[in-house]
Order: structure tokens, then C-alpha cells, then sequence
């Protein structure tokens, strides 16, 4: 990968992941990814013995699914450094762009889950990391048919506008939550999740900032599911619809039933930042994939007997798309360690080591929704959670998870299109690697929030 793979820092086990990861792409996501893409049937896609089902397996075989979860739960996270998540996520974004995504989007419920107060939610975590078949697979439902990028106004007191409310609600009777509404078509793993991060609207008066996050197991009656989406780009990656019709969710699944809490710098900005660090390590390394493509398709054809990249005009042309490359991937590596950071010490210090930790901050979030409940007319409380326009420390990062991802995904973009000049008509052959991946670098434009609309948020917080 590229001239110098510039980790002359890493330790020997984390060598080792980075290897192991890297011969799973190759040899597994990559292949898959191609045979996915031809699919004129989204469906498909899903059907027993589709290869989108080896690379499940194989990737939980190997425990690659491991690293977002606490060692306390059988996962990794706290036994390698914080830079393990995101050479993960660049050895499969390398392999293929959208299958990485599915990948990394089935662990957040069950990476979440941790922070529960009740057992039986905790225990998903470690049913998940014991889980060899894929028979449990997470999405994060948040984008909805009248709402996506504007979810990001959840960071700033734009958000407090009540015409950005979730359509999807959640209204509280007695133990349960009846939820109605639906999460639209672009909810990656959509179709075949058994658990989501649900983004729910609690209160409408607040806008974006009245929301709360439940893990909704999806098998609840009165959650059905729409056609799997066809699309140009990212076709390996399953995205769907999910539609709740009077779902009744006992209360004991909402993770944060607090309005305003999304809005919160903590879950708001940090969120917000670690999402789009993901996508910058995928796709900054999708554009290395592109640039190596073309460097090796330039290296083994000839023109009028002069091969391609003894060419000054495929010189020059290389060089770019290797110096922006090489930036780009410096910027996501070096944001997306800093978050993955977050999840380690000294953060959650003895949490990695011991369960109870998370017991006790799940414990605590519990009793401090309760008191909010009991007091929420005190809108002193209410106003300091729902204005964070003031953010500093650690949470000034976000604009840096937003930086790293519009810099990667733009950057694919142009580098996949540079590979497909230096590749010629050959490129718009359907059986041309680069012609899939400047499709799927372009769908990663708009993924995660609009890039235009990402920067002009995060624009405030300069």
C-alpha cells in the first residue's frame, strides 16, 4: 500500500492486526465487494450463500468484530492501543468502501450496550463477541426521509428549531415508549439488522435537541422493513428502510432519555466527530486503493511502445494523486486515533478491566434521567444541555472528524477519477475495479451528512 506504509510506530501485535486485516481484504472483502457490485437484484445480495455472508463470518471468525467492545465483554478494545479500530477500518475501506461500513455499523448497538444500566442490555455486548455466525448485525437508524444531514444541527442551537424535530417519535406510557415514524432508505444494514442505535424524537419542541438514543431490538412487533436500495454506488452495502408502526419498547431500551442529551457536547460533538473520523480512515484509504490501481495498471501497459508511466504527462499525474493520498490518510489516521482514544484510557481506565465500571456509569446516566423526569421544569437544566455552542477540549475534535472525513471522501473522489484518466477506455469497461471505485467514492460524498452541509456546521465552531 502506497510507497511507505508510514507505521514504523507500531507495535508488533498491532503489526500483526494490521496483516491480518489486510489478507482478509484481500483475499476475502475485495473479491466479495466486486461480486456484490454486478448484482442487478439488491436482493440478491442477501440471499443464502451471497458472499456478503463470508465476509460476515470471516470477519468475526478471525474476532476483527472485537475491537469496539470492552475487554471486560470479551472484546479488545483496552488490550491493544486506540489506533487498532482505525487500521482496521483502513485494510477493509482499501478492500472495499461499503462493505467496511457495514462492517463497522453492525457493532454500535452492541458497543453501546456496555453503557447500559440493565443486564440484559450489557449481556448484548458479549452475545455479539460470541457471535461466529452473524446471526446479530447492528445499524445505525438516525437519517430519516425529511431528515439527514440537519441531524448535525444537534451541535448548535440551530437545533432548538422545532421544524428540525425526528419524524420518528418515541412517547413514553408507563414502562414502555410507543415509537412511530420511520428511518429512511439509507440506513446502512437496514434490511438485515437484528438491533439498532435508534434516534428517537422525544419532544418536538426542541427540534434536533428533544431527541434521545434507544437500543431497539428490531424484531419487536410492529417493525417491518422496505426493499433493499439500488444505487450506483456502494451497492455491497445493504441499506433499507424501517418503518414503526405503534411499536411498543419496553423503557428499559432507552439508552438516553433525556431531551437535549444528543445535543450535549459529549454525545453531539464527539459523536458527531467519531462517525466522520470512521469514514475518513475508509476512505482515505479507498483513495490509496485508486492510486495503486492506476500506478500498477501505468507500470504494465505501453503506448506507441513507451510505457505509461515513463510518461512526463502520467508522471506529474501520479505524483498528485499520490501526495493527496498520502495527506489525507495522515489527517484520518491521525484524527480517528484521537477518538478511538476516547474509548481507552485513561477515559474509562479501569473499564476496560473491570465490568463494573460500566455498570456504574449506566447506573449513573439511569439516576440522572430519573431526576431529570422528576424536575424538568427546572429549565435552567435543560437550557445548559441544549445550547452547546461552546465546546472546548476535547470536543473541538468534532470539527476535526468532519475535516478528515470531507478531506478523505473528496479525495477519493478526485484520485478515483485521475486513476480513471490515466486508465482510458479501459475505465469504462464494467469489469474495471476503478470504474466501482470512483462510483462508491462518489456515494461517500453524501454519506454520514453532505459535505457542504458538514463544513458549513462545523464552520461555527472555528
Amino acid at each position: 500500500m502506497g510507497y511507505l506504509d508510514l507505521d514504523t510506530v507500531l507495535c508488533r501485535r498491532l503489526c500483526k492486526l494490521q496483516q491480518t486485516a489486510r489478507e482478509f481484504g484481500m483475499q476475502v472483502v475485495r473479491p466479495a465487494g466486486i461480486k456484490l457490485d454486478k448484482f442487478t437484484d439488491p436482493k440478491d445480495t442477501l440471499a443464502p450463500g451471497s458472499p456478503l455472508w463470508a465476509v460476515f463470518k470471516g470477519f468475526r471468525e478471525l474476532g476483527l468484530h472485537k475491537a469496539m467492545i470492552p475487554k471486560a465483554f470479551g472484546g479488545t478494545l483496552g488490550d491493544y492501543p486506540s489506533l487498532a479500530t482505525p487500521l482496521i477500518n483502513e485494510q477493509m475501506g482499501y478492500a472495499d468502501g461499503g462493505l467496511s461500513i457495514s462492517l463497522l455499523v453492525s457493532t454500535m448497538p452492541f458497543a453501546f450496550a456496555v453503557l447500559s444500566p440493565h443486564k440484559e442490555v450489557r449481556n448484548w455486548a458479549r452475545e455479539y463477541v460470541e457471535d461466529k455466525s452473524a446471526s446479530m448485525i447492528g445499524c445505525w437508524a438516525i437519517t430519516e426521509p425529511d431528515h439527514g444531514t440537519d441531524w448535525v444541527m444537534g451541535t448548535s442551537s440551530a437545533g432548538c428549531d422545532p421544524c428540525t424535530a425526528p419524524g420518528l417519535t418515541a412517547v413514553k406510557k408507563g414502562d414502555e415508549y410507543i415509537i412511530n415514524g420511520w428511518k429512511s432508505a439509507w440506513v446502512s444494514n437496514g434490511t438485515i439488522a437484528t438491533h439498532a442505535v435508534l434516534h428517537v424524537g422525544l419532544d418536538s419542541s426542541r427540534g434536533v435537541h428533544g431527541s434521545g438514543i434507544a437500543l431497539c431490538p428490531l424484531h419487536l412487533p410492529g417493525i417491518s422493513r422496505g426493499a433493499p436500495l439500488n444505487k450506483i454506488g456502494q451497492r455491497p452495502l445493504n441499506q433499507g428502510e424501517i418503518i414503526f408502526d405503534e411499536v411498543k419498547m419496553p423503557a428499559k431500551y432507552m439508552l438516553l432519555a433525556v431531551p437535549g442529551f444528543f445535543g450535549a457536547n459529549l454525545f453531539g460533538h464527539t459523536f458527531l466527530g467519531l462517525a466522520n473520523s470512521s469514514m475518513g480512515v475508509t476512505f482515505a484509504s479507498q483513495a490509496q486503493a485508486s492510486f495503486d490501481e492506476a500506478l500498477f495498471f501505468a507500470k504494465n501497459n505501453t503506448l506507441n511502445g513507451t510505457s505509461l508511466v515513463q510518461r512526463p504527462d502520467i508522471k506529474i499525474r501520479l505524483f498528485r494523486m499520490f501526495a493527496k493520498v498520502e495527506a489525507a490518510r495522515l489527517l484520518a489516521r491521525k484524527v480517528s486515533d484521537h477518538f478511538f482514544g476516547l474509548l481507552s484510557p485513561p477515559l474509562v481506565g479501569a473499564a476496560t478491566k473491570r465490568q463494573i465500571t460500566f455498570w456504574a456509569l449506566g447506573k449513573a446516566l439511569n439516576a440522572y434521567f430519573t431526576a431529570f423526569d422528576r424536575y424538568e421544569k427546572v429549565r435552567q437544566i435543560s437550557k445548559n444541555i441544549t445550547h452547546p455552542d461552546e465546546s472546548t477540549g476535547m470536543m473541538d475534535w468534532g470539527k476535526y472528524g468532519v475535516l478528515s472525513k470531507i478531506t478523505a471522501t473528496e479525495t477519493a473522489v478526485e484520485v478515483a477519477g485521475q486513476a480513471m484518466q490515466i486508465f482510458g477506455e479501459k475505465a469504462l469497461s464494467p469489469d474495471c475495479v476503478i470504474d466501482k471505485m470512483f462510483r462508491d467514492a462518489r456515494s461517500s460524498t453524501i454519506e454520514d451528512g453532505v459535505n457542504d452541509a458538514l463544513a458549513i456546521a462545523s464552520c461555527e465552531g472555528l
